[in-house]
């Protein structure tokens, strides 16, 4: 297990079989979202990406968002860019991230012909909002969901 720091505020435990992802690899993974990511790594055997990015608010906003508004709102914004790729709403769902519940959803969408489970989960910290993403082939889901909640469990603040 190696610890990646994220954004100089949080950490994870990464499987070692996980590489870093470049800034290069990170910029052709937008999916039109106008989001860059900003962290992400790959496990090319298993064909799972995990990436994260984040967006500080304002005080004053940050203290009136609901995180279950915002997740609601990003799935909008996530089924409007995948709707070209057959996107299909499974579910929306809270875990653990550390000592942090985070609130999300899954779904499903085509890539070049093979199917993707998308898990997108968001957390708040302080005027941060991080949104954690792990995408993989839909026949690898529950496997890659248990590593997925696994490594969400080592979430730490630094």
């Amino acid at each position: 297990m190696s610890r990646q720091i994220i954004n100089e505020t949080c950490a994870l435990q990464i499987p070692d079989h996980f590489e870093i992802l470049s800034g290069k690899d990170l910029d052709g993974m937008r999916q039109g979202t106008g989001d860059p990511f900003r962290w992400g790594v790959r496990d090319r055997e298993n064909h799972m990406i995990i990436i994260a990015l984040w967006k500080q608010y304002p005080a004053l906003l940050s203290c009136m968002l609901d995180l279950k508004t915002v997740v609601k709102k990003n799935e909008q914004m996530s089924r409007k860019a995948h709707e070209a790729h057959g996107y299909r709403f499974l579910e929306f769902f809270s875990m653990q991230a550390g000592e942090e519940k985070a609130e999300g959803y899954r779904f499903i969408y085509e890539k070049e012909g093979v199917a993707q489970v998308c898990s997108n989960f968001l957390i708040k910290d302080g005027k941060t909002i991080y949104a954690f993403i792990c995408i993989g082939r839909e026949e690898h889901a529950e496997a890659d969901k248990a590593v997925f909640s696994q490594i969400m469990e080592t979430l730490e603040y630094v």
